[in-house]
């Protein structure tokens, strides 16, 4: 499956978390999940889960892969947006185009 290489997906979602240190049972009961924010490209939008990549390929010989998979169950989901990307002209950060003289 192609990732749909025009949608980039930013996910506000709540996070499980591991600690192993001792705790009190009473301090345990107030504990709450990690609210993270992560972006990425969109693989796959499913029933129950978002798929995203971290990277993907613009030749054709690796078109059909992505690199970095993250699925992020929906259930765990606080809110998400989704931005159309443009493709044009790259802009490096200094303000010329590249590929340009």
């Amino acid at each position: 499956m192609k990732a749909k290489k025009n949608k980039v997906i930013e996910v506000k979602w709540e996070d499980a978390w591991i600690d192993t240190d001792d705790i009190l049972i009473s301090d345990a009961k107030k504990l709450k999940p990690i609210i993270r924010s992560t972006v990425g490209w969109l693989v796959a939008d499913n029933d129950n889960e978002l798929i995203l990549s971290t990277d993907i390929f613009h030749n054709d010989k690796d078109s059909e892969y992505v690199n970095a998979i993250m699925v992020v169950p929906k259930g765990m989901i606080l809110e998400y947006w989704e931005y159309a990307v443009v493709v044009d002209t790259p802009v490096a950060t200094d303000g010329f185009c590249l590929g340009e003289n």
